[in-house]
């Protein structure tokens, strides 16, 4: 390939008593979402680092998204690291925020980011050596896995934000856009997942799209031009501190993608998503394995037994990935 290809990670420590006393002082409405689940800390960070480290030394450069933290076992002078602070690329007038919607919908402003990267939350973990042809084709598009599926209201979830971010896509995009590149959004590689896009085109309108939770490919000057079409929007929820039922999310971006054809399938079994629970057994033998490429461990608030899941995650890790990364002092 002939281009960089950067990745993209945002981290909070939860633990941090100043960055505490900080979300406290700004939280102020009932109504916003501030659980401690958001930003709880399972002490990973230094494992996505090592996974990075291992499966894909090819990257360019790690933009490490953080509110003026860095943890005392990072080596900052890693010439692959490029810290930013939120104040680097969030307006000041919006600072401090505690929004992951917020933080992530300016991510092509970041300075000096490649034009294309990936996206990580720090839960989604290179879970197997990967190429960077798993991320763009040789010509520059994003891969991604376009299937079409309603969105259906689940708690604990995130479908009434994606349900805004479908509300504005309406506003641009119809069935046609997916008849128009129809051999993009029905693959062999989706397997079973084609009966979601087949059953969806039933609908004039866009119901929704398979939202699998991993990596997102974009890229910078694409994300420029969806700024340029709806910014009153995408302000709207990078003002609020918290995240919010009205915010919309990242995930606008690779819709926006889908839709425009601007994207090179890629099979379902990718990556997996799991929530994390008081039995993690299918979870923890993936990782063990490696069986997808990516693996997402979400946390949840109804995890009894915390600090057993954690230890227990941690020694799967050291058994995984147990040298020290370049990123580690």
């Amino acid at each position: 390939m002939n281009f960089n290809i950067d990745f993209v990670v945002d981290w909070v420590d939860g633990n941090d008593a100043k960055w505490q006393h900080k979300k406290q002082k700004y939280q102020v409405d009932t109504d916003e979402d501030s659980r401690d689940v958001r930003y709880r800390d399972w002490e990973t960070l230094r494992y996505w680092f090592r996974a990075v480290d291992k499966y894909a030394p090819w990257v360019h450069c790690v933009y490490f998204v953080v509110d003026e933290q860095v943890p005392d076992w990072m080596k900052i002078s890693n010439e692959k690291l490029v810290i930013i602070n939120h104040r680097d690329y969030i307006p000041n007038n919006c600072l401090p925020v505690f929004n992951s919607d917020a933080i992530e919908l300016g991510i092509n402003k970041i300075p000096g980011i490649s034009e294309h990267f990936v996206l990580f939350n720090d839960d989604v973990f290179l879970n197997a050596p990967v190429k960077p042809t798993d991320f763009f084709d040789k010509k520059g598009l994003p891969k991604d896995s376009g299937v079409l599926a309603a969105q259906i209201p689940k708690k604990n979830s995130i479908t009434h934000i994606t349900t805004n971010n479908l509300q504005i896509i309406n506003e641009y995009f119809s069935r046609t856009d997916v008849v128009k590149h129809l051999n993009l959004f029905l693959r062999p590689g989706y397997g079973r997942q084609n009966v979601k896009t087949l059953t969806s085109l039933v609908y004039p309108v866009l119901l929704g799209f398979q939202d699998f939770h991993i990596t997102i490919s974009l890229r910078k000057s694409w994300m420029d031009q969806v700024w340029d079409k709806i910014e009153e929007d995408l302000n709207r929820t990078v003002s609020r501190k918290f995240r919010s039922a009205e915010d919309i999310n990242v995930f606008i971006f690779r819709y926006w993608q889908l839709l425009s054809g601007n994207f090179s399938p890629r099979k379902v079994s990718f990556g997996k998503y799991y929530d994390l629970s008081d039995d993690n057994s299918v979870a923890f033998e993936d990782l063990s394995s490696g069986r997808h490429k990516v693996i997402v461990l979400n946390d949840q608030e109804n995890i009894d037994n915390f600090d057993i899941q954690k230890k227990k995650l941690h020694h799967i890790f050291e058994l995984k990935l147990p040298d020290k990364s370049s990123f580690e002092l």
